[in-house]
């Protein structure tokens, strides 16, 4: 623990003054592996609050709320709700002691009716039958308790997500949840849909509920908490009222240093032959209409929000997802397959699942893209000219390792994204694209990314980059794209813009 965290280490007796908390974690650790998600974290939530639980990805928060929730066993330490221990605790255990997991995709039925979603109970079996009259009735009432004008025979799929996240939590309070734990709720919401959303919480505080509230978006932390908890690398750094804490405080406690955004100081100038044209490119289910080129040297980024179409696109212009109509043109040239032409290179936002093959070497990850440089003469693969490549790319991009014939598995975070980034320069693209490039590493190792990306692009590569973070956005973007339910609405210079603008016109749809 820090020094301030040490200020708070008897985090639940601080937080406890004033009556019987809603849930104590104590002692709570848990390791995959060789990883330590959580280290000894005390979390004390107290009646009628909203507790906001704050980190970077990776900090241990989710893996947290799915103990509390009953979804994952912790390793040791103790979990009480409303002063009871439970010793053994699995979801439907947590539902009957009143717990309830709003999670980011809502986990609600998209093809049943409002009523029939509202009614829904996991600790229920499903075979016993609820009449439509009961369960439109029950609904009213839910909906009616939030204020909500929803038609409960409406199908869920028709309405908006902040909607839907609304009908995720009329469904909690009819299921008698006391304590709502909620994952990134306004994540894909615009402002007017945030400010209703903690309205609504604001509310349910009022009437007794309690809430733990995860959320990166550090205005709203500041605005809705009554208490706050900071976890950095499974570690408790920091908790107590919501007063003690500003933005700027919280940030720092989140990444363990000041937090400076630097920007791109010499930009290449935008030439007049792009190295990739994207035209009218249409996915009828993700993006429609989309136009925009990138040059040499420079840096194009795509704001907007979790589900805007983003992702789809890259995955497009990379060639991974099969556009319905529009080209995309390299050099001039349409090319239909581009995820086998090595001029383009795309780095995944989820380096263990999609990027690397963990039981390999680094040596071996780095290589994989750029073949045709470790080949011998005589067409073989040579191991020397393996090490060599590799050993050059780990010292370029700082990639903390005795040795290059170690496992990637054994690396960090932040040097395991090192590695992708090495793989995906290795062949000297034209055009990389990076979908969230700095997801789930460290400070330290955000600033090294991004200088890398800086440095790339000083040598005249493009770059799209995707990311959720507005200030890495503008911390390596010349340009900025933003995307709203899957169209341009807005191009802008990243030098006109502050992050509260940037974060306006995403949260507004480009009505800022």
């Amino acid at each position: 623990m820090t020094s301030d965290s040490s200020a708070n280490a008897a985090g639940s007796s601080v937080l406890e003054a004033g009556g019987p908390s809603a849930v104590i974690a104590q002692g709570i650790t848990k390791t995959y592996g060789e990883v330590t998600a959580l280290d000894n974290v005390d979390f004390t939530v107290r009646p009628g609050t909203v507790h906001c639980l704050v980190g970077e990805n990776g900090s241990g928060k989710s893996t947290l709320t799915k103990i509390i929730a009953g979804v994952e066993a912790q390793d040791s330490g103790t979990v009480s709700v409303e002063g009871r221990v439970l010793s053994s605790i699995d979801p439907r255990t947590a539902i009957q002691h009143g717990v309830r997991v709003i999670y980011q995709d809502l986990a609600l039925f998209p093809n049943m009716s409002v009523a029939e979603n509202v009614v829904f109970q996991g600790n229920r079996s499903v075979l016993i039958p609820v009449s439509n009259r009961k369960a439109r009735k029950k609904a009213s009432e839910a909906l009616a308790a939030l204020d909500l004008n929803i038609d409960p025979g409406t199908r869920l799929g028709d309405l908006s997500t902040a909607e839907r996240q609304l009908v995720a939590i009329a469904r909690t309070v009819s299921s008698d949840g006391k304590i709502i734990l909620m994952d990134e709720p306004t994540a894909s919401l615009t402002s007017r849909e945030i400010d209703q959303l903690l309205e609504t919480v604001d509310r349910l505080r009022q009437q007794g509920l309690s809430f733990v509230f995860i959320s990166h978006k550090l205005r709203e932390v500041t605005s809705v908490a009554d208490d706050v908890t900071v976890l950095r690398d499974g570690q408790l750094i920091s908790t107590g009222r919501a007063g003690e804490y500003s933005q700027e405080r919280i940030a720092e406690l989140m990444t363990g240093g000041l937090v400076e955004n630097n920007r791109r100081e010499t930009p290449a100038q935008e030439e007049s032959e792009p190295v990739v044209e994207v035209r009218g490119l249409g996915l009828a289910s993700s993006f429609h209409d989309i136009d925009f080129s990138m040059h040499r040297g420079r840096v194009l980024g795509l704001a907007g929000l979790v589900g805007s179409g983003r992702i789809e696109i890259g995955l497009s212009v990379a060639g991974l997802v099969r556009a319905e109509r529009g080209t995309v043109r390299i050099h001039g040239e349409s090319v239909e397959n581009r995820r086998a032409d090595n001029r383009l290179q795309y780095v995944p936002d989820d380096r263990l699942t999609e990027g690397l093959f963990l039981d390999w070497s680094i040596a071996d990850n780095i290589v994989t893209n750029h073949l045709d440089g470790v080949v011998t003469p005589r067409g073989t693969v040579s191991p020397s000219k393996i090490g060599e490549l590799a050993d050059d790319w780990r010292s370029k991009l700082r990639v903390k390792t005795p040795d290059v014939s170690h496992p990637v598995s054994s690396l960090s975070g932040g040097n395991q994204q090192r590695v992708l980034l090495a793989r995906a320069l290795a062949p000297e693209p034209d055009v990389v694209i990076l979908n969230n490039p700095t997801v789930g590493v460290d400070i330290g190792s955000r600033a090294d990314i991004h200088d890398v990306v800086r440095n790339a692009a000083d040598e005249g590569t493009a770059f799209l980059v995707i990311s959720d973070e507005p200030a890495e956005l503008l911390s390596i973007c010349d340009d900025l794209v933003f995307i709203h339910e899957g169209r341009i609405i807005d191009r802008r210079s990243a030098d006109s813009l502050s992050e509260e603008t940037l974060i306006d016109i995403i949260s507004e749809g480009g009505r800022s």
